[in-house]
């Protein structure tokens, strides 16, 4: 399997978090985590498959995957190739006018949201294309095309940038200090602009620390307590919940990606 990254343009990077190519001539199962970010999918060459609490569907052409609570194993079949875009936390909300909640825990079809017409021209251009960088500045055209003048709350911003400042540790009733809006009022408001509950968003980013800060030199219950969870107990069961595997059996395994 072979995977290349790009940075996104100065005028998408507040939206774009990155580019990912991914190439596989053997064809690979690849499980993914759940990510704070949603991800828009291009398949470049082959007919990719999801496999997600036992249902097994067909991903489309072009999607949008939402949040998840757990992990998915995703199919690639020789020689199938795909082009993802990891959205910043804001990012949906620029080319999306739906509540961006809508995508929690599901992928869907592109063509829900966005012109056939459009979406016709793009899937013939990359398909057509034998350079990446060029799959990568037709992509950056086609979403500068469907950009929305949207602009976040920015009491949401505010809330956003606490929350990632703690690394998902800040209680929830501490995030609305200082802030002119009621706590179920921020929810909503929240929830509509990035996707999910600001909950659920700080258990993503506490795992994720909590799975890049691993190494042999560190036991897992210093882990656990380092990224704000109350024992080694509650850390196994939001852990086992998200990757669907105990700490000790994930890491003992080889990660892809």
């Amino acid at each position: 399997m072979k995977i290349q990254s790009f940075s996104p343009s100065k005028l998408l990077s507040p939206y774009v978090q990155k580019y990912l190519i991914i190439k596989t001539e053997e064809g690979i199962e690849n499980q993914i985590l759940p990510s704070p970010h949603l991800v828009l999918s291009f398949q470049l060459s082959g007919s990719l498959h999801s496999i997600e609490s036992e249902y097994s569907y067909d991903l489309p052409r072009m999607g949008i995957a939402g949040f998840r609570k757990s992990a998915r194993t995703i199919i690639y079949p020789k020689k199938s190739s795909a082009l993802l875009v990891l959205l910043t936390e804001i990012g949906a909300a620029n080319f999306f006018q739906e509540p961006i909640s809508e995508f929690n825990g599901k992928t869907l079809s592109l063509e829900l949201f966005i012109p056939n017409q459009s979406l016709r021209e793009i899937e013939e251009k990359l398909f057509e294309s034998s350079s990446d960088l060029v799959r990568i500045n037709l992509i950056e055209n086609f979403l500068i095309q469907n950009q929305r003048e949207q602009k976040i709350d920015p009491i949401v911003s505010e809330t956003l940038l606490k929350i990632k400042k703690s690394n998902g540790n800040l209680k929830i009733k501490d995030l609305k200090h200082g802030l002119p809006s009621s706590l179920d009022s921020l929810e909503k408001k929240f929830k509509n602009s990035i996707g999910t509950t600001m909950k659920h968003y700080s258990n993503l980013l506490r795992i994720h620390s909590a799975i890049s800060s691993y190494s042999n030199q560190i036991n897992l219950t210093e882990i656990a307590y380092n990224n704000g969870f109350f024992d080694q107990s509650h850390f196994n069961k939001e852990f086992k919940l998200f990757t669907g595997k105990s700490p000790k059996t994930f890491f003992e395994q080889k990660q892809i990606w």
